[in-house]
């Protein structure tokens, strides 16, 4: 997990400190927000990591020193079968993508629409 944290540290600047360069250089709103964004999800991900790993320690793959079947039995977590939340997941971003384009009113629909598959998909992940 060392490496992986040091490689979206790494994407992490590339996309602040490219989206940063590119907005300087061109004043082009939407390549410098999809950089951003870039640096954002690395950004999130490596702390996700870097939290995980200070709570639950290092784990075997970063000894250098550890025997193959020391990771043999760790839980790999539950994963539901079938779920409707992905739907409405998606629905929730169809509408809110075309609320953007047509008009703000379909904002907040799209938005609960969202809320809702995410708090859902969350939920059904815990059991």
């Amino acid at each position: 997990m060392r490496t992986g944290t040091k490689v979206f540290i790494a994407l992490s600047a590339f996309g602040f400190g490219f989206g940063t360069l590119y907005w300087f250089l061109t004043y082009e709103p939407a390549g410098s927000i999809l950089l951003w964004s870039l640096g954002l999800t690395a950004l999130v991900i490596s702390a996700w990591v870097i939290r995980r790993r200070a709570f639950d320690g290092l784990g075997p793959q970063d000894d250098d020193d550890a025997p193959a079947a020391a990771g043999a039995g760790e839980p790999i977590g539950s994963f539901p079968q079938a779920s409707v939340w992905p739907v409405f997941l998606v629905l929730g971003v169809i509408v809110t993508g075309a609320a953007l384009v047509y008009g703000l009113l379909l904002l907040p629909v799209g938005i609960a629409i969202w809320a809702v598959a995410v708090v859902g998909l969350v939920r059904e992940s815990r059991t």
